[in-house]
Parts: structure tokens; C-alpha cells; sequence
């Protein structure tokens, strides 16, 4: 009797590890799962900006001259909107083409000679960054302001 009272605390004991070893696993895959769609997000980010500012750069060069932009960016200007898409890798895709993310700025200069561009970069789940560009184009050659 003495026997088989041991051998079953040590099965309940045995049960008790097991189950705690497995509670201890779920929660670890949760968290390296948790981590590895954070450091993707991120990424996502970090590219986003970079071609945001690629694009604000682009439209500061032209300095208003929207053919020099559409040849800087060499993508079609449609009512003051360039689009721009891209593949998971950040390869850029030809018009049409079924992209993962798109940037579109909207350029536009008003009667005060302002250039406004507000550029946005979004995937299939919504918005990854927004940048407004403002540049007065009026003092062009020394001109004075």
C-alpha cells in the first residue's frame, strides 16, 4: 500500500510539470509571435519613410514644374496625384499591378505660389506614414521674399 501511494503522488507530480512546461511553451510562442509581427511593422515603417522622404526630396527638386517631377519620380501624374506601388520586398511595380504597398502624393500649388504635397504610404490594412511638404515657390533666382 505504502508503495502505490508514492508511485501516484509522483504521476500527479509528473502531470503538474507537464502542464506548467506547456502553459510556460504557449506563452513563450505567443510572445516570439508577438515579436516577430513587431519587427515586421517596423520594417514596414522604416521603408515607408524612406521612400515618403525619397518622394518629398523629388517634389522639393522640381520646384514646382510638375513634368520634371512625373520624369524625377517616373510615375503618371493623374489630377496632381502620383502613385507609386510597391511589392513585399519594396520593388517598385508597374501601374496596375497588384501591390502590398502604395505611396500617393497629391501635389498642388495654389494661388500664392505655396507647393503643398502631402504623401501617405498604406498597405492592405490601412495608413503607415503621412509627410506634408510646403515650399514657397515665389523667390526663385534671388528673388527677394
Amino acid at each position: 500500500m505504502n508503495q502505490s501511494s508514492k508511485s501516484r503522488y509522483f504521476l500527479v507530480e509528473l502531470l503538474t510539470n507537464c502542464l506548467l512546461f506547456a502553459v510556460a511553451a504557449a506563452i513563450c510562442i505567443a510572445i516570439f509571435a508577438h515579436g516577430n509581427m513587431t519587427g515586421k511593422k517596423s520594417a514596414a515603417l522604416s521603408m515607408a519613410v524612406a521612400e515618403a522622404q525619397n518622394v518629398a526630396e523629388s517634389v522639393k527638386a522640381a520646384e514646382g514644374d510638375l513634368k520634371a517631377l512625373t520624369a524625377l519620380l517616373d510615375a503618371e501624374e493623374r489630377g496632381g496625384v502620383y502613385t507609386l506601388r510597391y511589392d513585399a520586398d519594396w520593388r517598385r511595380l508597374p501601374d496596375g499591378a497588384d501591390a502590398v504597398y502604395e505611396l500617393r502624393a497629391v501635389v498642388d500649388i495654389d494661388e500664392n505660389n505655396m507647393l503643398q504635397a502631402d504623401i501617405s504610404v498604406t498597405d492592405r490594412e490601412g495608413i503607415i506614414y503621412t509627410l506634408r511638404v510646403l515650399r514657397y515657390l515665389g523667390a526663385r533666382s534671388g528673388g527677394i521674399i
